[in-house]
């Protein structure tokens, strides 16, 4: 075997590229509340060929998002200087919101959170430091104060994840979608505040080796040579 069929075969060994198609891997992280579901024949079909398992599965759990945004800014906060308390818990449910899957309120929807206290505030980025408590009319005050502080979290995320160009020094990938979070936060039985944390994700990525792939370290296999790059090395004593 001549040196340069073997550099060749070494070559092609270490950088794992060759002129075949590169892999491309479709991946999907769908979490919902099940709260504003889409009815499976008005699911947005995909933009780019799947696995037909694949779109059985998830087809039916698409979300309303747009639905869910608006019902969520329909939420009224609480304003004292206009004279406005806030929504109540029976107002809040009306619009679509509940931790809740039974009307008796004992089993837990998924993808939910109830938060108390400090982490209540937390949730709506208002975590509190506790005042310096002296006297037991300090740490009743400050308890009852925490204590006056409710929150619910919903979770929605719809993430479409696609990797292509598998290679020992190159991957690009793109993640597409939704990742969200809907925060309500009661004082004293109203809504103090409501945030909605994250939202549409579009993130391109390339990474690279030290290589660069799949062209420049490549045999060619209809001549038996190397590419330019190759040749170069193979000059290298």
């Amino acid at each position: 075997m001549s040196r340069r069929t073997l550099l060749s075969l070494s070559l092609l060994a270490v950088t794992g590229c060759a002129h075949a198609p590169m892999v491309v891997k479709h991946s999907y992280d769908f979490r919902t509340t099940a709260l504003f579901k889409l009815p499976c024949d008005q699911v947005r079909k995909p933009d780019a060929p799947v696995d037909p398992l694949e779109i059985e599965l998830v087809q039916c759990n698409s979300t309303r998002l747009v639905r869910m945004v608006e019902n969520f800014l329909r939420i009224q906060e609480a304003d004292p200087e206009r004279g406005v308390v806030g929504d109540t818990m029976a107002e809040v449910r009306a619009k679509g919101f509940t931790i809740y899957v039974d009307p008796e309120e004992r089993v837990r929807r998924a993808n939910t959170k109830p938060l108390y206290g400090n982490e209540a505030l937390a949730a709506v980025g208002m975590s509190v430091s506790p005042p310096p408590l002296q006297t037991p009319g300090d740490v009743r005050a400050y308890t009852d104060f925490m204590g006056s502080h409710y929150a619910e979290e919903y979770y929605e995320r719809d993430l479409r994840s696609i990797t292509d160009r598998f290679c020992v020094n190159s991957r690009d990938s793109h993640d597409m979608g939704d990742d969200r979070t809907f925060a309500i936060v009661w004082r004293n039985g109203h809504v103090y505040k409501r945030v909605i944390k994250g939202g549409p994700i579009d993130n391109p990525k390339q990474e690279k080796g030290f290589l660069i792939c799949p062209s420049t370290f490549i045999v060619d296999t209809v001549s038996g040579g190397l590419s330019t790059a190759a040749r170069g090395m193979a000059g290298v004593k």
